[in-house]
């Protein structure tokens, strides 16, 4: 598939974003646990003044489709586990893995993998569901997105998966759950702020 070069930045491999979600072992739980996914190939508009966020799409290798990267936003953005689904061919648009992804698939294999084809099934129709129920979803903006909102949700998902149980144990003081508490704020705030300074800035020409 090719791109007009001269409207379009292409994202891939080996991109230093793209390396960030392979190599950064603590984005497994993004993709295992939320289902948030990066399309081997992205598009950014180099065209508009934007913000990245507003600027960047996704092809279909499938259909030769140019979606707008909002398009997996929000809801969307969520439990795409077998990749991005294409609502014009209802294809999977190819995704990266993260490298400690692809280790915990490996080893608990045995546990799933007899039932991926079923699985990949139901998830295709939930799917394609859910782009029928949402077709009328605004699109996301810089503007109508909340960073803070957005950081404590992250900082508050990553406290409940890698903390709360060795709470729940019990086998910890009073002050390891502050710390825990406040470590886990001070990263979803750190995280919510560089995506609005990465992602959400305009475009500086």
């Amino acid at each position: 598939m090719d791109f007009d070069k001269n409207k379009y930045k292409i994202w891939k491999l080996p991109h230093p974003m793209l390396l960030h979600w392979i190599l950064n072992p603590g984005l497994a739980f993004n993709e295992l646990i939320l289902g948030q996914r990066i399309p081997k190939i992205t598009l950014i508009d180099k065209t508009s003044d934007a913000p990245l966020m507003e600027r960047q799409y996704v092809p279909c290798p499938h259909c030769n489709t140019i979606h707008n990267g909002s398009l997996w936003a929000k809801q969307r953005g969520f439990k795409n586990w077998f990749g991005l689904f294409c609502p014009n061919c209802e294809n999977i648009i190819p995704c990266i893995w993260n490298l400690t992804s692809l280790v915990l698939l490996a080893v608990t294999f045995p546990l799933w993998g007899w039932f991926r084809r079923p699985l990949k099934s139901k998830w295709r129709n939930f799917k394609k569901n859910q782009f029928l129920k949402n077709k009328d979803l605004e699109p996301i903006t810089a503007k109508n997105t909340s960073w803070l909102k957005m950081g404590l949700i992250y900082g508050t998902l990553m406290f409940c998966f890698m903390s709360l149980p060795k709470i729940i144990s019990g086998d910890v003081t009073s002050k390891y759950i502050v710390t825990q508490i406040l470590i886990f704020l001070v990263a979803g705030l750190s995280f919510g702020g560089a995506m609005k300074l990465f992602i959400g800035r305009r475009k500086i020409v």
